[in-house]
């Protein structure tokens, strides 16, 4: 019984020791993310299955930041830019994350290939890769129908997780030291027990770091290619509904403005005297009115003072 008392005091502080390290490792004194050759040979597999990019580049910068980029072009063969796209990936360093290809039908039933595709390339030639992507387009960068950048700042979550690490795998030495020494059975498995779950934990850490490592070490670039011949107006024969509408859009212009005008010069022109006319016709008809309303009242008074007989 004492040495398990024994065994979960030291858990228990060692899960305190955890939560402080956790408390007390803000961003703001950071060192450079890749992990050292010593961190990385103290954990095992994860250092060797790291890239060389991915380490570089994260050591090379203050802060890691997930890059995404995506873009919407016009081309004239969505085909062969899709696969120019996958090989310069490769030429790049990265590799193809998906592709697709499929057939879309305009109004006529005509139908054009649209194409799209998810490339990685290394963070610092995701400008270079979105260029050659521009460089594509089939009337120049006027082919771009849409682009955006996003950034995901992950420095915080990777600070946290290399602490957390350090501190669960000083945890694990620890149980290995006192199951190398137990006796007792129940006390041995329940080290053991807690020796599985800590190298769990171990383990999941390890993943969360490689990924946001190699996260920022390589951008994403989602593309989407539409045929240009999908994006021309509708003509038929010499006939262009677009061309069409925006005449009749400025003879509509055309004719406010016509309206505007007349209006402007017959408020200017013509109120200064026809302003004064209908006041005169104004007060005449409402003299003509008062002196009707007093006839009639005086025939009223007339009729009810005369005696009947």
């Amino acid at each position: 019984m004492k040495k398990r008392w024994i065994l979960l005091s030291i858990v228990l502080v060692l899960a305190l020791s955890a939560c402080a390290s956790r408390a007390s490792n803000a961003p703001v004194e950071m060192a450079p993310y890749a992990p050292s050759a010593q961190q990385s040979k103290d954990a095992g597999s994860y250092g060797e299955s790291s890239s060389a990019g991915s380490s570089s580049a994260a050591g090379s910068t203050e802060r890691l930041v997930i890059k995404q980029g995506t873009m919407r072009v016009s081309v004239a063969d969505p085909s062969s830019a899709m696969r120019s796209v996958m090989k310069m990936a490769e030429a790049m360093g990265g590799y193809v994350v998906t592709s697709n290809q499929w057939n879309s039908v305009d109004s006529s039933g005509k139908q054009y290939a649209q194409t799209s595709v998810t490339i990685r390339v290394p963070a610092e030639r995701l400008d270079e890769a979105m260029q050659k992507i521009r460089e594509m387009a089939a009337d120049g960068e006027n082919g771009v129908i849409s682009e955006s950048v996003s950034g995901e700042d992950v420095t915080s979550d990777y600070v946290d997780s290399q602490s957390r690490l350090r501190n669960l795998e000083a945890a694990e030495q620890q149980l290995v030291k006192l199951l190398d020494s137990a006796t007792d059975l129940q006390y041995t498995l329940d080290i053991f027990r807690e020796l599985t779950n800590i190298r769990g934990e171990i383990e999941v850490l390890k993943g969360h770091i490689k990924y946001l490592e190699e996260s920022a070490a390589l951008s994403s670039v989602a593309v989407d290619f539409v045929a240009e011949a999908s994006l021309q107006p509708i003509q038929i024969g010499s006939w262009k509904p677009s061309g069409e509408a925006k005449k009749a859009v400025q003879a509509l212009i055309s004719a406010a403005q016509k309206v505007g005008t007349g209006l402007i010069w017959f408020v200017i022109t013509w109120v200064p005297f026809l302003l004064p006319i209908g006041l005169i016709i104004y007060l005449i008809v409402r003299a003509s009115k008062k002196r009707k309303a007093a006839r009639k009242a005086a025939a009223a008074e007339k009729a009810q003072t005369e005696p009947k007989e």
